[in-house]
């Protein structure tokens, strides 16, 4: 029998996260890279019937004036991970991809966005409704094309800036009533609009950004009445993992942290995005969050600077100086600089969140997937944020399927 395929619909298709998942996935899968930084690859997952790496099919929407193959030369030469040879082997994989990839949309877009879609292929539609159903067709003909199983929708488009959110994202039947406006409204955004086609289509939404996606009340209605799992928000790969792995040893001692400085430089597009005022207070108050919560203590300065250096390009560099306080008062520091390729610490986690949501589906779950947690820097509907606490869900999560399948093997 054909093993099922699942589709994976990325959300900035081309984007360098989205790009080095695709090659990744495909080297992966042809034997010729191994899975490192792939979780589900692991010990942890043996035994569950999780979609294999290479029954992945991969598709997405993008705005600019790119294709795979484009955006995998431009990564090479950037950020020097990927090489020619390799991408050679795999000129007919990212040539599948294209085949799959279509004009994404843009709404009430910031400044940014605009400029980085203003010689693209972008979507058009009037209305928020418009935009959902051409969001569906997408899916949907990916999903026929390919004899997909299900498609995964992850959003890795560019972050949205923080802002009010319409009355209607409270309730389903309000949300539902103004799809039908001429116009988007102000606050309404893409990443909603994305996650609404996505679940009311009874797909997986993931958001791997900072935005609102599947998280407003709204949405969360519509994920249990559809029986759709999805999880976000913002993915967690550097120095928030950091951080939420290195916080709890303060409180763990009772040591006072009185400030924990972070400053952050990336040069890629996502630090072309985040340079924008508005976008860069979405994503500096989700690094913050965890902190806070971990730390316990309203009194200790905390502050998170997000710069743009292009030529950094896809190398994030981060820099924390953490000021605490001992036994009788002695004030000591610890200090740490985190270097790393920014989507070659996402994509694995792309991957991973990818067959986990394809996983619980085929469960019959949905809702949240909380389990997940410490994939996010902002877990939906999970109040712990360090680390280790995170994880122990997952593998008890992990543990319980893999017991189910102990026994359903027994009763055979």
């Amino acid at each position: 029998m054909t093993k099922p395929k699942t589709g994976v619909w990325l959300i900035g298709a081309c984007g360098a996260v989205s790009t080095l998942t695709c090659v990744g996935a495909r080297a992966i899968a042809r034997g010729l890279k191994p899975p490192i930084g792939v979780l589900t690859e692991s010990p942890l997952f043996a035994g569950l019937d999780l979609p294999g790496v290479d029954d992945l099919v991969f598709g997405g929407h993008e705005v600019r004036d790119t294709d795979m193959h484009c955006a995998a030369r431009e990564f090479r030469d950037r950020a020097g991970i990927l090489d020619q040879p390799l991408l050679s082997v795999l000129h007919e994989d990212l040539a599948a991809i294209d085949r799959n990839l279509r004009p994404g949309y843009i709404v009430n877009p910031t400044t940014a966005v605009k400029e980085l879609a203003k010689n693209g292929k972008v979507a058009r539609a009037r209305s928020p409704g418009k935009v959902v159903e051409g969001i569906q067709k997408d899916l949907r003909e990916f999903q026929e094309r390919n004899e997909l199983e299900t498609v995964i929708v992850i959003n890795l488009s560019s972050t949205e800036p923080p802002g009010h959110l319409p009355i209607e994202y409270a309730d389903l039947e309000a949300f539902r009533k103004s799809l039908a406006s001429p116009r988007p409204r102000k606050g309404v955004t893409a990443s909603v609009l994305n996650a609404y086609a996505a679940l009311d289509a009874g797909f997986p939404f993931i958001n791997f950004t900072p935005s609102p996606g599947s998280t407003i009340p709204a949405l969360m209605q519509l994920a249990q009445e559809r029986g759709v799992p999805h999880m976000g928000s913002d993915g967690k790969t550097g120095e928030t993992l950091v951080k939420t792995a290195l916080a709890p040893l303060f409180a763990g001692r009772a040591l006072r942290v009185l400030s924990w400085e972070g400053y952050n430089m990336l040069g890629n597009r996502d630090g072309f995005v985040l340079n924008d005022p508005h976008a860069k207070e979405s994503k500096m108050r989700s690094k913050d969050r965890a902190l806070r919560q971990i730390l316990g203590d309203e009194d200790t300065h905390s502050s998170v600077t997000i710069d743009y250096v292009p030529s950094l390009d896809d190398w994030k560099v981060a820099w924390d100086y953490i000021h605490f306080e001992g036994f009788l008062g002695a004030r000591m520091a610890m200090q740490f600089t985190w270097q790393g390729n920014d989507s070659a610490l996402a994509a694995p986690l792309v991957l991973d969140l990818a067959r986990l949501a394809a996983f619980a589906q085929r469960k019959g779950e949905s809702g949240l997937m909380t389990w997940a947690a410490a994939y996010f820097k902002s877990p939906a509907a999970v109040e712990d944020q360090s680390f280790v606490k995170q994880f122990a869900l997952l593998e008890t999560y992990v543990a319980r399927h893999r017991e189910g399948a102990k026994r359903s093997k027994k009763s055979q």
